[in-house]
């Protein structure tokens, strides 16, 4: 919506076309209603903790269709914001349908054609479905009927271990669920800085999620009331089972139902849009964001793709997004955030790095909330003392990262959050220890 409002605020004809519901994945199926269940979740266990604290308190019960509704309220409060958006703002046509191309500039909906001069492509991804033996015959959940069910299982399989899997795991567990991730690789969220990998795993395994790395699953099916997944081991087969098992392996792009043969546009082999540094597309007046042309998929990300643009074709201003600065964050307990270069990729990329830590563990404020487990990793480049990079796993990671952010932005160098006075006591004061841990 950020490029839509803008454009017919400006006196631009817009036509909006949604298949579901405005708004898009992190409104309705993602970001919103998974953080909405995940602070469900981390109320039990902060009512479960609160011995720590020495305050007497009686054992939580997770009221899950409770915690839906609550959900779905909000989903709904911030749905409706965006069709009032549309509604009220005569420049903008709303259709409801699925889109297809049948002509360069031309998509069809509902049977009607409609002809634009520029046409932004923001189709988003979906859950990918791998081509696991037996897999489509049962009824497997996503992360989004996982978050529709009517009743929690008593105990589930997570088939993947990225983002959703570390989220989900943790989730599920915390309101009763035995939970078991199988991820094929060796580490969970492959794409994050080892060390953090490991901690993560460790925390969730003290929470009692099982964990397996390093599988081979070649076939899933359902059993009476249980599914299981068989693992080819170098010992032999070897079965998980559990009550519903939940997909979580990945992406994939909503492009293979826009008909993008009819306007030469161009997909890469996983079917995500090409594009150049612009946005632009091998078509003529169209451009593609977001999710659909893959990269790192985060709606700021998304955001940002599409400031870009709509600041490009309404005022002209040269689309810069080759050296930006894509942060991501996970929101587990703890948190894990980051933004810029990890250790091995500065070293691949040239630099002479120098890493610094600090641990949660020392922090004041920390150890005052009981959030002792995690760290600050600082990549710094060993000549400039510029900060090339920093990834955090403890209390609040997905609001302390903004600080690097900016220091980042700015090309800020260690002594200079040094130099910066921080609060006391705050967690925050852990991005200043780091800083001066050389």
């Amino acid at each position: 919506m950020n490029l839509v409002h803008p454009a017919a605020s400006g006196g631009w004809k817009t036509a909006v076309v949604e298949s579901v519901h405005l708004g898009g994945t992190c409104i309705n199926v993602g970001c919103i209603p998974s953080k909405t269940l995940i602070s469900s979740a981390r109320v039990m266990q902060v009512v479960r903790d609160a011995h720590k604290y020495g305050v007497i308190a009686e054992a939580p019960k997770a009221d899950w269709p409770a915690m839906v509704n609550r959900k779905d309220q909000l989903v709904g409060r911030i749905r409706n914001r965006s069709y009032k958006t549309v509604n009220r703002n005569e420049n903008i046509t709303l259709y409801e349908g699925e889109a297809s191309f049948t002509g360069p500039g031309v998509v069809e909906i509902n049977g009607e054609s409609v002809t634009a001069e520029r046409i932004i492509i923001a189709t988003g991804a979906r859950a990918a479905v791998p081509p696991v033996q037996g897999l489509s015959d049962i009824d497997y959940l996503t992360s989004t009927s996982a978050m529709e069910m009517k009743k929690l299982p008593k105990s589930l399989l997570i088939l993947g271990g990225g983002i959703i899997a570390l989220e989900f795991s943790q989730l599920f567990n915390r309101l009763g669920v035995d939970v078991t991730i199988i991820q094929r690789g060796d580490y969970l969220a492959s794409a994050l800085e080892p060390e953090i990998s490991e901690e993560i795993r460790r925390i969730l395994e003290e929470e009692g999620v099982s964990v397996k790395t390093g599988t081979n699953i070649s076939a899933i099916g359902r059993e009476g009331s249980s599914v299981y997944a068989v693992d080819e081991t170098d010992s032999g087969q070897k079965s998980y089972t559990a009550e519903q098992i939940l997909v979580a392996a990945g992406r994939t792009p909503n492009s293979d139902r826009l008909n993008l043969e009819k306007t030469g546009v161009e997909v890469d082999e996983r079917g995500y849009i090409i594009v150049d540094e612009d946005f632009k597309t091998g078509a003529e007046g169209i451009w593609a964001i977001g999710d659909v042309i893959g990269g790192m998929m985060f709606t700021h990300k998304a955001w940002h793709d599409a400031f870009l643009v709509s600041r490009f074709l309404l005022h002209g201003r040269p689309i810069d997004a080759k050296e930006r600065l894509i942060p991501y964050a996970i929101f587990t307990e703890p948190e894990i955030a980051g933004v810029g270069l990890g250790e091995a990729s500065a070293v691949e990329a040239g630099h002479e790095v120098k890493v610094q830590r600090f641990p949660f563990a020392f922090q004041g404020r920390a150890r005052a909330m009981e959030k002792l487990d995690g760290f600050v990793k600082m990549v710094v480049d060993k000549d400039s003392r510029k900060i090339i990079g920093t990834h955090i796993i403890g209390p609040n990671a997905g609001e302390l990262i903004h600080e690097l952010i900016s220091a980042m932005r700015f090309g800020a160098a260690t002594q200079d959050i040094q130099e910066m006075m921080h609060v006391h006591p705050t967690l925050s004061e852990a991005i200043n220890n780091t800083a001066w841990s050389e």
